[in-house]
């Protein structure tokens, strides 16, 4: 089948086919592999990206990507941008369609990610929002499959926050490629039944398992440990004392990642709080260790020998799989 995504704005997983996934997360493994990109290094494009969020891996994945595509890059942080702010999306979206080829946008909210793609005439790139994260999402299929060698069949189990805007685009994902996911959390994260419905119906129509639970025994012989950070990006640091309290329980330990599959693979997003020697930790472990004795030492979701587990970690990978994820993305919808 002849896959033409071109002009297609990329806002969210579900927006997109199987076989239309497939061949992203196919794509990108084929750029990694032979060293390739999609363009015609002489046509110049040129590419801008909104941040109103912070970010470090997916901007400088965003910004390798552009450059190694022979594109010009104009990056906006949150303060050097007037875009939904004193300007209207609208007015914003008719300027920027023609200066760029392509626009991406991290924000707090997807419906104004959705308004800038409605009236922009060309692709529109949702680097993160409050619903989904769809750029992280393929390349984290991407490198399932480069470790497994399939999606389908493939057993993922995201361990805490396992219903947040990361997982929601890694569910959409896996369940169109066939693959099986276990949310394992409290309660309080478990989707509405209109989503669970959809995500229920998206797994039986493509061959693929979906369940909730709060028991950390169903990660028993699962292939994919999954995490993120028990803090959203963008959520008040007020928050953290009912956040670990939710979470308690939830910290992926040595004796909860040895029920997986001997030969499983750990992934997180990041940044992790896992024990390193960032000041972000330090005062995690400062402020909230005596209260919560299992963070007493830098380590939130994961312990330090988890994740940084070399035989099954693969983290790092994962990261700089954005890279490649982003260039599949480029060359599979910007205008030639």
């Amino acid at each position: 089948m002849s896959i033409n995504l071109k002009g297609k704005h990329f806002l969210r997983i579900r927006d997109f086919k199987p076989e239309e996934i497939s061949y992203l997360v196919d794509h990108a493994i084929d750029i990694k592999k032979n060293k390739t990109f999609g363009f015609d290094n002489t046509n110049k494009k040129h590419a801008v990206c909104f941040f109103s969020l912070s970010s470090s891996r997916t901007k400088s994945a965003w910004e390798v990507a552009a450059f190694e595509s022979g594109m010009m890059n104009s990056y906006n942080d949150a303060n050097s941008s007037q875009l939904g702010k004193k300007e209207s999306i609208y007015d914003s979206a008719k300027v920027f369609s023609e200066f760029y080829d392509v626009i991406g946008w991290r924000h707090t909210n997807y419906e104004d990610i959705a308004e800038l793609a409605k009236y922009a005439s060309i692709p529109v790139i949702n680097l993160l929002c409050d619903k989904n994260h769809p750029t992280q999402a393929i390349c984290d299929l991407v490198t399932i499959k480069e470790k497994f060698g399939k999606i389908k069949g493939v057993k993922v189990a995201f361990v805490g926050a396992c219903n947040n805007n990361v997982a929601r685009s890694l569910i959409e994902g896996l369940l169109s490629l066939g693959a099986e996911y276990i949310g394992i959390g409290p309660k309080e994260e478990f989707p509405s039944k209109e989503e669970m419905k959809f995500y229920t119906d998206l797994a039986k129509k493509n061959g693929g398992k979906v369940s909730f639970t709060t028991d950390v025994n169903k990660l028993k012989g699962v292939n994919v440990i999954y995490q993120d950070v028990f803090l959203n990006l963008g959520e008040s640091f007020d928050l953290w004392p009912a956040k670990l309290e939710k979470y308690k329980g939830y910290q992926l330990t040595e004796k909860t990642a040895k029920l997986a599959d001997k030969n499983y693979i750990y992934m997180h997003c990041l940044p992790a709080i896992n024990g390193s020697s960032s000041a972000y930790t330090k005062h995690i472990s400062k402020t909230f260790g005596k209260q919560f004795p299992y963070v007493k030492n830098g380590e939130v979701e994961v312990v330090s020998k988890v994740f940084y587990d070399t035989k099954h970690s693969v983290v790092y990978e994962e990261a700089v799989n954005r890279v490649y994820a982003i260039k599949a993305i480029f060359s599979s919808v910007i205008k030639k």
